[in-house]
């Protein structure tokens, strides 16, 4: 017990820090802020709409047709994704196989990019498509407007810059 007398800074502290922890796990386990919850693909199209009629200046009819665009676009987009997953998927499974030559790999990886460039030729003629829609005075907006959409793309959809390893160290 004299322990305890002599070492009261002590004790302060450790319960100073044990009321702390406490607090902390309840914040992060039980008072977590939730998430917004995921849009529906007609909420996207409604959100992407509104967007290119806000940030170019398309008129009504012009948005109806960007919306037919996109909607054919997705259409299209969509098997080429599969295909992409389904090669990559492929590609990695010879993971498990024993003695695989380069050849091969070559082959497999040469499949992904065939399936890449595909996706990326049909994604700048839908680009094309939808710049031509545009008036010589949208057209700058509309070029700024894929800008961002390119960037997106190439980060992976991420809304942030992408780094560079310089930046990490």
């Amino acid at each position: 017990m004299s322990y305890l007398r002599n070492h009261k800074l002590l004790l302060l502290i450790i319960g100073v820090l044990l009321v702390a922890n406490i607090g902390l796990l309840y914040y992060f386990v039980f008072n977590r802020p939730s998430h917004p919850p995921k849009l529906t693909e007609q909420e996207m199209r409604d959100r992407a709409k509104e967007k290119v009629k806000n940030e170019v200046g398309l008129n009504a009819e012009q948005v109806a047709v960007y919306d037919s665009l996109r909607t054919n676009q997705f259409k299209i987009m969509k098997p080429y994704f599969k295909d992409i997953t389904k090669s990559k998927e492929d590609f990695f499974s010879l993971i498990y196989q024993q003695d695989v030559s380069d050849s091969v790999l070559n082959a497999y990886a040469s499949r992904i990019g065939e399936k890449q460039m595909a996706l990326d030729v049909s994604t700048f003629r839908y680009f094309q498509s939808i710049k031509a829609l545009c008036t010589e005075e949208q057209k700058p907006k509309m070029d700024s407007f894929i800008k961002q959409i390119v960037k997106r793309i190439i980060n992976n959809g991420s809304r942030r810059p992408a780094t560079d390893k310089k930046d990490r160290k």
